[in-house]
């Protein structure tokens, strides 16, 4: 295997685990870059070969069904895992980064789950865990807050990181649609799953948040630190709520939202909410399945980023540019950051500890 110092003047081999939409768009874009970037793939793993093949990903890699294999197999330099979940992707990302084969991934619920045992393990075998695709896809929230912002103490991050769901409310608004019509059109046009639960329960955003809160505060904060609202996510929402907040001059959005809570870690506060913007703010303005974070720091003052939030063509931008960070030798996502701890419980989860007691 190259050495991890950086394969410039050679070639860079991965092994690509999933090639759903997003794996199909990164070989895809790997096959059309290869002569010029040195970047090979020496096979894509797949849960359906002929569904692979009727894509047409056998003309491009090998296929295989055991990610594990080849992910541990000697001809490849770097592992990109696409396959999203737990199980195997866990097991298989740990297994590589103990190998010190450097990892690409946009698994987002892995980080939020697994993201402090993972970066102990990256920074003790010295093995790039790269990410940036984990949050808002192509849109460089990671790199900004790990290397451009890495002089500021971030005092909070608010925005709207979840695609489905604003696509959603975006089409309640203007279609005057009620919450199961605007699902099931978001359903037929590939924005939404069959399944829709992580995205519209808030539980996609809130792993995203756990995701940006570590590189805001240098503590991975634990999925369940998040607060939500009793109908959690757009569940709640409404056509008269819609119509309410719009004879306000106001829209409703999902917002997740970060707020650094100073000396004290305990006082961070993490939040997935349904909250009134008004119309013509820039959140307000985020329509479909835009993405926009704010990111204020005590030195810069507020800083916006937007674009496509989601999408195959988004996301695969995201993992090329971490495998091209590879190549040159750039390292894991949080850069020269300190190593991160686990965050404490925050204030409210031990308030109500205690008041059940």
């Amino acid at each position: 295997m190259a050495e991890q110092a950086g394969w410039q003047g050679e070639r860079l081999t991965i092994g690509l685990l999933g090639g759903g939409t997003v794996g199909a768009a990164v070989a895809r874009g790997l096959a059309s870059r290869a002569e010029e970037w040195g970047i090979g793939i020496a096979g894509i793993a797949v849960r359906d070969l002929a569904k692979a093949q009727a894509a047409g990903l056998d003309r491009i890699a090998p296929l295989t069904t055991d990610p594990a294999a080849l992910a541990a197999s000697d001809d490849v330099d770097v592992v990109v895992e696409l396959m999203g979940g737990l199980d195997p992707a866990m097991p298989i990302v740990e297994a590589a980064l103990k190998a010190g084969r450097p990892v690409v991934t946009a698994n987002k619920l892995l980080l939020a789950t697994f993201g402090a045992r993972l970066e102990s393990l990256a920074r003790s075998t010295d093995t790039a865990l790269r990410f940036e695709s984990a949050v808002a896809a192509g849109v460089p929230v990671i790199g900004v807050l790990a290397r451009d912002m890495s002089a500021n103490e971030i005092t909070s991050i608010r925005g709207i990181i979840n695609g489905t769901t604003n696509y959603i409310l975006t089409k309640m608004e203007s279609e005057g649609w009620s919450y199961d019509q605007a699902l099931a059109e978001a359903q037929k046009i590939g924005y939404a799953e069959a399944n829709p639960k992580s995205d519209v329960e808030g539980e996609d955003a809130a792993a995203k948040l756990v995701v940006l809160a570590r590189l805001a505060s240098g503590a991975w904060p634990a999925l369940s630190h998040v607060q939500f609202d009793d109908a959690p996510g757009i569940t709640g929402v409404t056509a008269a709520a819609i119509a309410d907040a719009a004879s306000r001059g106001a829209r409703l959005r999902m917002i997740a939202e970060w707020q650094n809570g100073g000396d004290d870690a305990s006082k961070d506060s993490l939040s997935v909410r349904v909250t009134e913007v008004p119309a013509d703010s820039r959140l307000g303005t985020t329509v479909g399945g835009g993405n926009l974070i704010l990111i204020s720091g005590d030195l810069i003052g507020d800083l916006t980023l937007a674009g496509a939030g989601a999408g195959p063509g988004s996301t695969a931008s995201g993992v090329l540019n971490d495998l091209l960070a590879i190549a040159r030798g750039e390292g894991s996502s949080w850069g020269d950051l300190p190593a991160a701890i686990a965050a404490p419980a925050p204030a409210w989860i031990k308030a109500a500890k205690r008041g059940a007691k």
